[in-house]
């Protein structure tokens, strides 16, 4: 039996990366319908994949507020898992938020897979910085918002995270 709220339609961004994916699957497994957004550049491989686990791939011929509110439409979420810089985090996403927003959609979940950065000050991890700047954005939109703080991965616990020995 499926939960109440996986018989709505959820909008996932950032699909074709590593966690998006990892989303779209699990969201599939408990039944909900994903639509999943990718740009028109996006390698065919990639989209076949998301449609191979069952994702609906929508494709933007631009990354801007009207093609968004379309593929934003009749989604009861909208969760973002898009990566990288400013020009993603705050720049695409502020786009993306606005675009949830023009189309109704009642919850938005920022891709805030990571430590919880509310517990730090201004400027004491520069990298938690841009997450910070958008949730004051996000703060102030009519929309409910869900933050997933989950801490460092495993992964870069074990290998890939840059200690520095002292």
């Amino acid at each position: 039996m499926t939960k109440n709220w996986m018989k709505k339609t959820i909008l996932v961004a950032g699909a074709t990366g590593n966690l998006g994916e990892r989303i779209v699957k699990s969201l599939i497994l408990q039944g909900a319908e994903v639509n999943t957004i990718v740009r028109s550049d996006t390698g065919i491989a990639k989209i076949e994949k998301l449609k191979a686990i069952g994702a609906i791939v929508l494709t933007l011929q631009h990354w801007n507020k009207e093609e968004l509110t379309k593929a934003c439409a009749g989604a009861a979420c909208v969760v973002s898992a898009l990566a990288g810089l400013r020009n993603v985090i705050i720049d695409a996403q502020t786009i993306l938020l606005d675009a949830a927003v023009a189309a109704g959609v009642p919850r938005f979940i920022p891709p805030d897979y990571s430590l919880d950065f509310t517990k730090f000050t201004h400027g004491e991890n520069r990298n938690l910085e841009t997450r910070r700047e958008f949730h004051a954005y996000l703060k102030n939109a009519p929309i409910k918002a869900t933050s997933i703080f989950n801490g460092a991965f495993m992964d870069m616990l074990t290998g890939q995270m840059p200690w520095k020995q002292l």
